[in-house]
Parts: C-alpha cells; sequence; structure tokens
C-alpha cells in the first residue's frame, strides 16, 4: 500500500515541476475579446448581410443570445503579415464558425467550418488555435461568427498569438494537465486501496470525486482529443459538463461520509444530499434543453454549484466547532479550491473579466485539495483501523470470557458444548470422560478454599498439557475431557495417574496424594453432549462406588463403518 510519506514527497515534487513549468510558459496571447462587437443574426444570414447590420452591433458585448452571433474587430494595430499568427478560440461547443479577413483593399477573403475544427487544430488549455492565412498581405479587420455557441467565452476569450509561441504553450501546458493528471491518479490507487481493506464508503465517494475532476480536466484541456481524435465537439462538451458534476456532487457526499458522525447535524447532512442532487439536476435540464436553455445555460450550470459551496462551507464550520479531526483536513484542502471556484461562478456569470492565467489557478487548488484529503483519508482509515482492532480484541476478550472457567483458564460448559460438536465432526473425538475429584470437599474443609482453588488449578494445569485432550470444567470438582487419543481408555488410566502422583506435589499443603473418579464413554455419531454427559456419569458413579481412584469405561473401539462395536 502507498504510504502517506510517498504520497508527500510526490505531491511535493509533482507541485514544484508544476510550478516550473507554469514559469516557462510564454508571453500570453493578445486578447482581442474586450474590443470586439458582436451583433447576433439568424443562421441563413451571411457575411455580406451581416456587415449590413453591423451599425447594430454592440462593444464588449458577449451575449449569446441568438442562433448566430457575429463577432467584428479592428486588427490592424495588432496583426503583423510578416509573422504567423493565429486566432485562439474557446472550444465550447458550437454548430459551425467562420473566420473572414479584411485586406487592406477592403476586400474578404475566408470560409465557414464545422465543428470538427476545433477538435482538428486544439490546442492544450481550453482552446483551439485557427491559423490566420492572410497571404502576407496587411489585414485590417477580422470578421469571426459562431453558430449556437455554449458559452460566451466563445467571443471573450478570443486572442490572437504567434504561431511559434502557440506551439511553446502547448508544450508546456500539456507538460503542466499530464504531470496534473498524475497527481491525480494517485489518490485514486490509493483510495482504492483503502477501500479494499477497510470498505469504508467515503473512499469510494473520493475515488468517484477525483473521477469527475479527472475527466473535466481530460475534457476542458483537451487531452480527450489525444485520445479519441475524432470525437464530437458537443460529446466532449457533454462529458466535460458531467465530469464537474460528478465531481462537485461526488465532493458532497464524500464530506457527508467522511465527517464523523456526531460531527455534523441532520440538517447539515440533508442540505448536502439535497446540494449534491441539484447539480445533476441541473446538468440534466442544460444536456436535453437545446435551443430554449441554450442562452442561459452557462449561468444555469454555475447557479447550481451555489447551494453545495454553501453547505461545504457551514458543513466545514460546523464540524470544526464540533472538534472533528477529519474536518481539519478537509478545512486545509478546501479553502483555496472554495475560494478559486466562488471567482470561477463570479468570472463565469460575466461579473468581472480577469486574466487567462486564473483558469490555472483552479487547477492548483484541486490537486492540493485531492492530495490534502487523501492523506486525511489514510489519517481517519488508521484511526478507523485502530478503533476496529480494539473492539475485535475487546470482542475476543468478552468472547473468551463467556467460554472460559474464570478459575482454572479451562473452557466452561458453553464452550465444551460447542468443543463436543466440532469434536463429532472434523475433530472426531473418540472418548467422553467425566472427571470428579474424590473427596474435594474434605479439602475445602480441612485446608481452606484457597488451597482447594489452587487443587483445581493444579488439575487443570495437568489437563492442559496434554494434547490429545480437550478439557473444561463444568462447575465444583468436576471437570470434563474429550479424548482424541486412539485408545482414549488407555489414556483416562494415565490421566488419573498424574493427577494422583502430581498434585500434592505442585499444591504442598496437601498431605496426601489427591485421587480422581472417571468415567469414560464412546462419543457415537449424532450424540449431543448432555447424552454423552449422562452416559458417562452413570460411570461416573459406579467407579465412586467401586471404591474411586479408577476409571470406569463403557468405551468400545468404533468399527470402520464408525458404529461402537459391541463388547464380544
Amino acid at each position: 500500500m502507498v504510504s502517506p510519506r510517498l504520497l508527500t514527497r510526490f505531491c511535493a515534487v509533482a507541485a514544484a515541476v508544476i510550478a516550473l513549468a507554469l514559469a516557462a510558459l510564454p508571453a500570453a496571447a493578445t486578447p482581442i475579446g474586450p474590443r470586439v462587437c458582436t451583433v447576433a443574426t439568424d443562421t441563413d444570414i451571411g457575411l455580406d448581410a451581416a456587415l449590413s447590420v453591423e451599425d447594430r452591433c454592440r462593444v464588449a458585448d458577449d451575449s449569446i443570445a441568438g442562433p448566430r452571433i457575429w463577432a467584428f474587430v479592428d486588427v490592424s494595430d495588432i496583426l503583423d503579415p510578416a509573422e504567423a499568427q493565429m486566432l485562439i478560440v474557446d472550444p465550447s461547443s458550437f454548430d459551425s464558425f467562420a473566420l473572414y479577413l479584411q485586406g487592406a483593399d477592403g476586400n474578404w477573403s475566408g470560409g465557414r467550418y464545422g465543428p470538427e475544427i476545433a477538435t482538428e487544430n486544439w490546442r492544450a488549455g481550453m482552446r483551439f488555435a485557427v491559423p490566420i492565412e492572410s497571404g502576407g498581405a496587411p489585414v485590417t479587420r477580422m470578421a469571426i461568427s459562431f453558430d449556437r455557441p455554449e458559452l460566451s467565452a466563445n467571443i471573450s476569450n478570443l486572442a490572437i498569438q504567434s504561431a511559434a509561441e502557440t506551439e511553446t504553450e502547448h508544450y508546456y501546458t500539456s507538460l503542466f494537465y499530464a504531470i496534473f493528471i498524475g497527481v491525480l491518479v494517485l489518490p485514486m490507487v490509493y483510495n482504492i486501496a483503502f477501500f479494499v481493506v477497510l470498505r469504508e464508503k467515503f473512499t469510494l465517494w473520493h475515488v468517484a470525486m477525483v473521477s469527475g475532476a479527472l475527466g473535466y480536466v481530460m475534457c476542458s484541456g483537451g487531452f480527450i482529443h489525444f485520445l479519441f481524435p475524432a470525437m464530437p465537439l458537443d460529446l466532449r462538451w457533454t462529458l466535460n459538463l458531467w465530469s464537474i458534476t460528478l465531481a462537485i456532487s461526488a465532493a458532497c457526499m464524500f464530506f457527508r461520509s467522511f465527517i464523523e458522525p456526531d460531527k455534523l447535524s441532520t440538517a447539515m447532512r440533508n442540505g448536502l444530499v439535497f446540494s449534491a442532487a441539484i447539480i445533476p439536476v441541473t446538468t440534466f435540464i442544460i444536456t436535453l434543453g437545446g435551443e430554449t436553455v441554450r442562452p442561459i445555460a452557462q449561468d444555469l450550470f454555475l447557479l447550481a454549484f451555489v447551494p453545495a459551496l454553501i453547505c461545504f462551507t457551514l458543513g466545514i464550520a460546523q464540524a470544526l466547532g464540533r472538534g472533528s479531526r477529519a474536518a481539519r483536513f478537509v478545512f486545509i484542502a478546501c479553502c483555496a479550491l472554495i475560494l478559486s471556484m466562488g471567482e470561477r461562478v463570479l468570472r463565469g456569470m460575466d461579473f468581472y473579466e480577469g486574466p487567462v492565467w486564473l483558469d490555472f489557478i483552479i487547477y492548483g487548488t484541486l490537486a492540493f485539495e485531492m492530495v490534502v484529503t487523501a492523506l486525511g483519508i489514510a489519517d481517519r482509515l488508521m484511526i478507523i483501523r485502530r478503533q476496529r482492532d480494539s473492539a475485535r480484541e475487546s470482542e475476543a476478550a468478552f468472547e473468551k470470557l463467556a467460554s472460559t472457567d474464570y478459575l482454572t483458564g479451562l473452557n466452561n460448559r458453553r464452550a465444551l458444548v460447542a468443543a463436543f460438536d466440532e469434536a463429532t465432526g472434523s475433530f472426531a473425538a473418540r472418548g467422553f470422560a467425566l472427571l470428579d475429584l474424590d473427596h474435594f470437599k474434605r479439602i475445602n474443609d480441612e485446608y481452606g478454599h484457597d488451597v482447594g482453588d489452587r487443587v483445581l488449578q493444579a488439575v487443570a494445569t495437568i489437563m492442559c498439557d496434554w494434547s490429545n485432550l480437550t478439557a473444561g470444567r463444568i462447575g465444583g470438582e468436576e471437570f470434563v475431557a474429550l479424548v482424541h487419543s486412539p485408545d482414549p481408555q488407555e489414556t483416562a488410566q494415565r490421566l488419573c495417574a498424574a493427577i494422583r502422583e502430581n498434585v500434592h506435589r505442585m499444591v504442598p499443603e496437601l498431605s496426601d496424594p489427591l485421587t480422581t473418579s472417571i468415567g469414560l464413554v464412546s462419543v457415537l455419531p449424532g450424540q449431543t453432549f448432555n447424552q454423552a454427559y449422562r452416559a458417562a456419569d452413570s460411570c461416573l458413579y459406579e467407579a465412586k462406588e467401586q471404591g474411586r481412584d479408577r476409571v470406569v469405561s463403557t468405551w468400545k473401539p468404533r468399527e470402520a463403518g464408525g458404529k461402537a462395536r459391541a463388547a464380544a
């Protein structure tokens, strides 16, 4: 199993490499989204018709409420005809994309493309790059249009970057994503291993949470196109939505099951379930809502996270207030993530504009959360394991007390009955011996109960030394031995002699040897303990009548079929 120390070292190295990868990124692309003016038209409106209504376009308006969104922008001060440059576009789903360039002579050139242009030209980091093919001639303006775009970022995140910088950024951003994926995979393996050992639900919720985060990284970063080059853009977009949904909903359920049972109120636990359910319901509506929902889908999707953020924040505060150890890990892990998610929600709802690098902060906070939470899981599981081990030890101790004679340490009647049931089966005991210490009451009367107790303990010690006996005390001076030797009668005789010869040496206060009377019977198939006991008790009675210190036996060897052979 992966150790927490190894996990910590791995994350430290990964964090350092991620920092280097980010530091090595080239200068950001030149954004043109803030300067574009947009106008919405029907999908049958071409470039010429769109230019005729250009006077209706609005600057810095990235609304997507319309079947076809046209964006016009002056790029005369940005584009360098002597340098190969790329138009950087957000890869969220759309039905078609068009790019037209206006030269210094006023003529337009370009064309319309299907959504496959995004998959064919994807670049790591939530974007695709379209070559600006001006033939070396100056370009004054660009006209860009999207049919049914899913996000306003299609407009607001438009940028221009040199081809060389685009490829360099693609390389380093790919490195960033590859390392980040590795950081996510390790906690997943870690938690699966823990689930195999301890079967705790919260480990599976964390696996689901990491799986959702992994899907989000693969889809939003474009790596999904590396694995499945022909994947349609709308399918990638749908998978991206459901990956986020899985990650956040599973995070709520993980938190609910991870925090100790008495550290969250019932209302808070119910709130977490409710907030976890809102997100997939909303995603389902967005996925099937079509054109009716599309213009508000982004805001609707982001608003669905608000209850989860609130419940998560209040839940952490409540659990910390109640002294939860698990909540400390969650607090450390999630503070930065909650802030970055809140920032992403506000920025996504167009409350303000932010630099592109803000999109990468959530990845760092997400990786940090996954790793710290995995360490918290390790800590919690170690506590659970110690608690279970302690409970098992206590259970074993109580079981031993329930099946052991307190004075001698031998089996009590309850344990003997169970042993007898086993002995008649796999252990195949051949004889049932009932022992009674002769004149034991006299020992108690003459030497006291303390000496009497030591005598009982001495007899138990002798019986424990015999490996072919299952011994027990059933009360007073009466003992039972299940005899497993080939000749129980000979074993019983030797046991009787061993008690006579050794007990008075083990208990020096005794002036005379202690003798024992033994009744021995065969163990018959299907016989119960009480039946064998009554038969042995009859033999024991005869041993007492014959003068004590002897074995009276009705034991007979078994035939090959298992039945006792009749006396000749």
